[in-house]
């Protein structure tokens, strides 16, 4: 199926189908859609990108210029952004279609939206990007772009059962897009393969990531610390059965690397509250009790106490390598374990806390499932600007998980 009209189609057709169960999304507006495929169709083929033709989902805190951007907050309902994002802008130049805007918890943090896990809608598809990865689990849309400040691109898409990656921090452009920690935002993308990931983060990227599978088994090292205690029986099986057979190491866990956890929760959350300025000071009242109570603790922290706090976060990125040893790539659960029930929430992104931190490339894939029949994740994570081993190294694991 090559035709832009007949992809878009089909995409609307299982939108159709299933939005009514699944809620993945905040915004549809076909008559802008098809205005993108009347421009696309005009470009001559030897001049079409890497993307041409390929609906996309887009969490809604990213800018778009045809579609609103509310951030998952009836303080901002209505908004309509002047101009795109600028990885929406280089999107459209490589030939993708803005399908729509995909639920996002309410500003990226824990309220969550509507969005119902397609595999099981009694359970949570996780979160903030959980429209954007429910809405490739449910097949409307082969790509979708999430972010992550702290799991919301590789928890989710754990949950969801889809491949979710997380590239180097910084290695996307972040203009346009809801500012919550800059010390810790990056954008992601989902898809159904490690390839299709590869090819959608490389026109993000402006590289040529193709997503092939690396020829041999890589050195790895399990990352363990305090994380691997709170990951369910269920998900360190799946992981140690995608491992067997190979040989192992262990991650230097002492410090700075022992309080890991902690470092990204201050920093986080003093720097939600600092760029949230706007909303507590006009709208606070129409925060939600769980956004206003991180409101409240990231004002407990003091501005001298931050300094500390991005001095420690320096000193360990300086020491990764220390980190990984031998190793090439760091492995654990990408997630405790299955999909919360919808009404416990979204779940918890323990697992990724560090990556995120640290800036590392990571990626989730799905491997196996938990006692409920739900998807669990194997998360991969590699070295800064090692994006493209990182996914070679996924595609090698991806065809193990399913020959």
């Amino acid at each position: 199926m090559t035709n832009p009209h007949d992809i878009i189609a089909a995409a609307f057709d299982a939108i159709d189908a299933l939005e009514g169960t699944v809620k993945a999304w905040a915004h549809l507006d076909r008559d802008a859609v098809e205005a993108q495929i009347t421009q696309i169709a005009a470009i001559p083929p030897d001049r079409r990108g890497p993307l041409w033709g390929r609906p996309v989902g887009v969490k809604d805190i990213i800018d778009t210029m045809d579609f609103p951007t509310e951030y998952g907050s009836p303080i901002h309902a209505g908004h309509r952004p002047k101009t795109d994002a600028a990885v929406i802008a280089g999107l459209r130049s490589a030939g993708a279609v803005i399908l729509g805007k995909t639920i996002t918890t309410e500003l990226a943090y824990f309220t969550q939206g509507p969005t119902r896990n397609p595999l099981n809608p009694d359970h949570s598809p996780g979160g903030s990007s959980s429209g954007s990865a429910a809405a490739v689990a449910a097949g409307m849309v082969p790509l979708a772009i999430g972010s992550q400040t702290a799991g919301s691109v590789c928890r989710p898409a754990s949950f969801c059962g889809v491949v979710g990656f997380k590239p180097t921090r910084n290695l996307i452009s972040l203009a346009g897009v809801k500012s919550f920690s800059p010390s810790l935002d990056t954008l992601g993308v989902f898809a159904r393969s490690v390839g299709e990931v590869a090819v959608m983060a490389g026109a993000m990227t402006r590289n040529h990531w193709q997503g092939s599978a690396a020829d041999e088994p890589p050195r790895l090292a399990r990352f363990g610390g305090p994380e691997a205690q709170m990951a369910t029986d269920a998900a360190h099986a799946v992981v140690d059965a995608a491992l067997a057979g190979m040989n192992v190491g262990q991650a230097d866990r002492s410090a700075p690397f022992d309080t890991l956890i902690d470092l990204q929760l201050r920093i986080m959350r003093y720097e939600m509250r600092r760029e949230s300025a706007h909303e507590v000071r006009t709208d606070f009242d129409r925060l939600s009790p769980a956004y206003q109570q991180l409101m409240k603790d990231g004002e407990e922290i003091s501005a001298r106490d931050h300094v500390d706090d991005r001095i420690a976060l320096m000193q360990a990125r300086e020491q990764i390598d220390r980190l990984f040893g031998d190793a090439e790539i760091l492995v654990q659960p990408s997630a405790p374990g299955e999909a919360p029930l919808y009404a416990d929430g979204t779940g918890d992104p323990v697992m990724n806390r560090a990556f995120t931190l640290l800036g590392l490339p990571a990626i989730s894939i799905p491997c196996g499932t938990g006692p409920n029949g739900l998807p669990l994740g194997l998360q991969l994570a590699g070295k800064p600007y090692r994006d493209s081993t990182l996914l070679r190294v996924a595609a090698w694991f991806e065809r193990r998980l399913t020959a």
